[in-house]
């Protein structure tokens, strides 16, 4: 093998390498519960809607009601990634679902996407159960 030749293997096998470091499986949120009790709180859908809101604006996350029950709320970073996600909540608990993105490496067919998008939604699950804990306190 010539060293040209070489060098484009090694080339070729060093971003098959990268590439893979940088995707992971795709995690959805299913059934996350908020973590209050019903005599905690006689807190409406609607009240819930809010705090789900306000949870993912502190990191960028722009949210539109599609129906009672159902946000798509999407996060765009340094204009060059985005992330859509379909919300399902009522009273009781919620669950985050992947619905598109763009430079995030998503492949459909391995359900493997950029490592960086679980992060952002492990962040706003985590966040949405913060909120609805304080409001409950407030």
């Amino acid at each position: 093998m010539t060293i040209s030749r070489f060098a484009k293997l090694l080339t070729l096998l060093l971003t098959v390498t990268l590439a893979a470091c940088t995707t992971a499986a795709l995690q959805n949120v299913n059934s996350a519960k908020y973590g209050v009790s019903a005599t905690d709180s006689q807190r409406t859908l609607s009240q819930y809607e809010t705090a789900i809101i306000r949870a993912g604006a502190d990191r960028g996350w722009v949210f539109q009601r599609i129906a009672p029950g159902h946000l798509e709320g999407t996060i765009d970073v340094r204009d060059r990634h985005r992330a859509t996600v379909d919300i399902y909540f009522d009273t009781e608990e919620f669950s985050i679902i992947y619905k598109d993105s763009d430079n995030l490496n998503y492949d459909a067919a391995g359900n493997t996407i950029h490592r960086n998008y679980n992060n952002w939604v492990n962040n706003l699950e985590q966040d949405i159960v913060r909120e609805v804990q304080l409001d409950r306190v407030s």
